[in-house]
This record gives C-alpha cells, sequence and structure tokens, in this order.
C-alpha cells in the first residue's frame, strides 16, 4: 500500500456530528479535548459511529501576534436527539462535496505529508482550496495510523 493515494472530487458526508472547538491557545494540545469529547459523550449516555474528525481551517486573521484559527473535535453521535451543552455544536448532516483527498497511511508524524501532497496538487492544476481541512482518523496500530484527508475546493460561481 502506498503511503499517501491521492483522490479527487470525492465527497466527504457525516451524520449526526458533535463538534467541539478546541480554543486558538490549545491548537497544539488537540488530545486533552479529544478526551474532553469522549468523556461527554460517554457520561452523557450517547454512543458514536464512525471515526474521530479533527477540522480545522486556514488563518483567519490575527489577534495581535496570534493567527486566529478554527479548530473542531467532531464524531459522529448514533442518535439525532442531543441535549447540547456549550461549547458543544451539534449538525443533523455536513456535506462536503468536491474535495481532494488522501488516504494516508504511515507514521502519524508524518500526516503533515499528506495535506502538503493535497497543497501541491492543488497549486500545480491552479485549482483553490476553501482553506479547510478535515482529517478522518481510521485506524492506528503500533507506529503507522491509516486516516484521510479531505480538503475542499472553491466551488466556481
Amino acid at each position: 500500500m502506498p503511503k499517501i493515494e491521492f483522490r479527487e472530487n470525492k465527497v466527504l458526508k457525516l451524520m449526526n456530528v458533535l463538534s467541539r472547538p478546541v480554543p486558538v491557545e490549545e491548537i497544539l494540545n488537540h488530545g486533552k479535548y479529544i478526551a474532553m469529547v469522549e468523556n461527554w459523550v460517554r457520561a452523557k449516555g450517547y454512543e458514536t459511529q464512525g471515526p474521530l474528525i479533527v477540522y480545522s481551517s486556514g488563518v483567519k486573521g490575527m489577534d495581535g501576534d496570534t493567527p486566529i484559527i478554527d479548530s473542531a473535535i467532531m464524531v459522529q453521535l448514533k442518535t439525532g436527539a442531543v441535549r447540547l451543552e456549550i461549547p458543544y455544536k451539534f449538525e443533523k448532516e455536513i456535506r462536503i462535496e468536491n474535495c481532494l483527498m488522501a488516504r494516508f497511511h504511515d507514521a502519524p508524524e508524518n500526516m503533515q505529508y499528506a495535506t502538503q501532497k493535497l497543497t501541491l496538487f492543488a497549486y500545480e492544476n491552479d485549482l483553490e482550496l476553501t482553506g479547510e481541512t478535515y482529517i478522518v482518523f481510521l485506524h492506528q496500530a503500533e507506529n503507522k495510523m491509516l486516516a484521510d484527508v479531505f480538503m475542499p475546493l472553491k466551488q466556481d460561481k
């Protein structure tokens, strides 16, 4: 299996999505927020289905010397009836069309190569990305992981 498989024009479809924003100052501490989401889901008696998703967006601006980047931890729930608490959000369906996708299968510390491959393909083909990235974590064993990286393209108007 290649370390990075590439595909065009993919659709990312997620159902019953619970998300929790990750504050800008904690952007490098996703593990803490993954644990928070898992604990909240368990404490409320909900069940997840499918893999964990990490969402991030490009730099949206600056707050002094700190770049403003949206980031969130997302899971899909088996139910659509959710009693929310701040800061959690819920969407019945997320459907993102016209994505570049890379299936990554290698050591986690090499994940940036998947996003770089998609960014380079867009650049070389005069395609414009939205700046959003969805990383869908499919499997991890020992020192390798399997993840799908989705990067949507801007739609022509």
